[in-house]
């Protein structure tokens, strides 16, 4: 007996597919992109989310009870491509390169050291010491 999933997009879209209930995970992604078209849904790039999860590939969709009242998340990420293989869009603005990641911070290091100024370090100020009124 088929299944109807009802899959929402980030943008708010909804549209329903039909699937059959051996069938995977993956073979959904097929459809979506099928449906949608491969420049905004290329399976690889698809995540499917369903009650907080992540929905696997190789998994049958019975095996995750998907309800038609409640919704599948439908999101995809940019694929990560080589240097150079993809050209960017056109009237798109091309980015800087990010700088190198490092050692993240610690959560309990002290903050750098100050830059050296002109002017001398400040010191703390004299101690004041309260003295006897004088007896008159």
């Amino acid at each position: 007996m088929a299944v109807t999933v009802t899959l929402k997009t980030l943008q708010q879209q909804t549209f329903k597919i039909r699937m059959e209930p051996h069938e995977t995970v993956r073979a959904l992604k097929e459809k979506i992109e099928a449906e949608k078209g491969s420049e905004a849904f290329p399976v690889a790039g698809q995540k499917l989310i369903y009650a907080g999860k992540i929905l696997s590939d190789d998994v049958p969709i019975r095996e995750y009870r998907i309800d038609e009242k409640n919704f599948v998340v439908v999101m995809v990420t940019k694929a990560k491509s080589a240097l150079g293989s993809a050209p960017p869009e056109a009237g798109a603005p091309s980015e800087p390169p990010a700088a190198p990641p490092g050692p993240p911070p610690a959560a309990d290091a002290a903050p750098p050291p100050a830059a050296p100024s002109e002017e001398p370090p400040a010191q703390d100020p004299p101690a004041l010491t309260l003295a006897e009124p004088a007896a008159g």
